[in-house]
């Protein structure tokens, strides 16, 4: 019984230490919503997907985490604020980028900085 008490307990670790390794490893794009309004509609492409953020509150974050596999290319955004639509591209991205953290901020000022 010993024995099968400490397989469980190892095998809850080992479940446990993928999921977050998971998402240590998985790249993400992490808008940040400095603005005095609030983005009814935030999305970015990638060259092999589209992150659809939603709405994002005042002084509000959403991360999504995205797939390893992407060709080379930019971060295309997009954003509704106010009915009018802020769009741009920042950044670079390639294949197989480990723990790569991309931050898109809209600032007071409607001004859309980039950093990672």
């Amino acid at each position: 019984m010993n024995l099968l008490v400490k397989i469980a307990v190892a095998a809850l670790f080992f479940v446990v230490g993928s999921y977050y390794l998971y998402f240590y490893i998985t790249p993400s794009v992490t808008v940040i919503n400095e603005s005095e309004n609030v983005i009814t509609a935030a999305s970015v492409s990638l060259p092999k997907s589209n992150l659809n953020f939603g709405s994002i509150d005042l002084r509000q974050e959403n991360t999504i985490y995205y797939s390893l596999s992407q060709s080379d290319g930019s971060y295309n955004y997009s954003f509704n604020i106010n009915s009018k639509i802020i769009s741009g591209s920042c950044g670079y991205i390639t294949s197989n980028e480990l723990n790569k953290r991309f931050v898109i901020t809209v600032s007071k000022s409607k001004l859309v900085v980039c950093s990672q």
